[in-house]
């Protein structure tokens, strides 16, 4: 028994992958470049515990975007823009950068929960051991995700 494609059928599946991965590496290449922006104290950043801040997250054009409540064990971003909470760049980037910081030993995710109302994102709560390094990529990766959502 065989699963036979058709030629469009293939063609319209890697061409899906193609976008797909060209989305995801728009998102790195995001993060590089905002990881270089702050290059300059980042070997200082690296190996300094996290204190209690608020941040305000921005947009491009200087909007607050979000706000981030970060402690060394816990950190609450509530957005103040409609994000979908059923996005392709939540469910594919931001779970996957979160997932991929379980694994890491710079900034470990033990858990998150991505919490909705009425579709909606209202609150990103993550829990783990956080230093300032894991706060910059954070900040990176949900300005790049929601600067991208609100272009469109």
């Amino acid at each position: 028994m065989s699963n036979k494609y058709s030629y469009d059928e293939l063609r319209r599946v890697i061409e899906d992958k193609i976008k797909e991965l060209r989305k995801e590496l728009e998102f790195y290449e995001a993060l590089l470049a905002f990881l270089e922006k702050g290059s300059k104290g980042f070997e200082k950043v690296e190996g300094k515990r996290l204190k209690e801040e608020v941040i305000t997250l921005r947009d491009n054009e200087g909007n607050i975007i979000a706000t981030i409540t970060a402690t060394q064990s816990k950190i609450k971003v509530v957005p103040l823009v409609k994000i979908d909470a059923e996005h392709k760049l939540v469910k594919s980037y931001l779970t996957k950068f979160l997932d991929e910081k379980k694994n890491s030993s710079v900034g470990k995710v033990t858990e998150y929960d991505i919490k909705s109302a009425n579709g909606v994102i209202s609150e990103l709560v993550i829990e783990g051991s956080f230093n300032e390094y894991f706060l910059i990529e954070l900040e990176a990766a949900l300005q790049y995700i929601i600067n991208s959502i609100i272009k469109r």
